[in-house]
């Protein structure tokens, strides 16, 4: 069973860790020293002993200086800044009841359907942030074997045997899809859709491996995606991207993979 992000563990992860924080399509990132409890403490202007509570889960409130101050003590980069105050307005959220929260959310509009349609023979998918699929075109259905099924892009990813012949780099995709997922859950406080769907992702092992390794990110490391069409055996390069609703209270994404374009010779042919 995996645990929610909160800003204690955060934080002492942050400090003992060796490698820079944040994603990196590598297994590890650039190499860093560790930081002792009372030299972070020490830079960042509190008392050893306060930061020993934050790092435990004492029912503490920081302040946005006093984030401030850790994040630059820990000298991370402002991704990693703007998760550590998500995590303190999450980890300090007024808890909800979960039991009527829903797996997956409910439907798009008929307008959104024919949206991703007319994106053929471009795959192009309406997404939450927590990777439900609400809605995929036809060749989005074609290339992701059993997604349709599975509903969950994670949960396909670990579930599903063929998205390892799909997705030419598996490992680095599912890595950023889990570090992408941590970042949306701690913005999301009020959707205990995300408590249920760790719950589900928790009997993956390597899930819980990625997980453990508190990556985060806000959008794609690189705009190109390696896929295999199994239906061929044809291996391409996409132009991908996930774009946020304008509405930013839905929660909604579009995911758009671009194909390139036809070689002229295969248009006269």
């Amino acid at each position: 069973m995996v645990t929610s992000p909160a800003f204690g563990s955060y934080l002492q992860h942050l400090r003992r860790a060796t490698v820079a924080p944040g994603f990196t399509p590598g297994v590890e990132g650039p190499p860093r020293q560790r930081i002792s409890r009372d030299q972070l403490a020490n830079n960042a202007g509190i008392s050893v002993s306060y930061l020993s509570k934050l790092e435990q889960g004492y029912p503490i409130h920081p302040t946005r200086e006093v984030v401030d101050q850790l994040a630059d003590a820990l000298a991370v980069n402002d991704l990693v800044r703007e998760h550590l105050h998500d995590l303190v307005d999450y980890t300090y959220a007024k808890p909800v009841p979960i039991e009527t929260a829903p797996l997956s959310p409910s439907v798009i509009t008929a307008e959104q359907r024919q949206h991703v349609e007319w994106l053929c023979p471009n795959l192009a998918g309406w997404v939450t942030e927590a990777w439900w699929v609400l809605y995929g075109n036809r060749e989005y259905c074609r290339i992701y074997r059993h997604l349709e099924e599975v509903r969950n892009i994670l949960i396909w990813f670990f579930a599903v045997p063929e998205s390892r012949k799909i997705m030419v780099e598996w490992d680095v995709e599912a890595r950023l899809t889990v570090a992408w997922l941590r970042s949306h859950m701690v913005r999301r406080a009020e959707d205990h859709a995300f408590v249920r769907l760790l719950d589900e992702l928790s009997k993956f092992p390597e899930f819980v491996r990625m997980w453990e390794q508190q990556q985060i990110l806000m959008g794609r490391h690189s705009p190109y995606m390696r896929i295999r069409d199994l239906d061929n055996s044809e291996e391409m390069t996409l132009l991908a991207n996930v774009y946020r609703h304008p509405d930013p209270t839905s929660g909604i994404q579009l995911y758009v993979g671009a194909r390139p374009p036809r070689r002229q010779a295969d248009v006269v042919r």
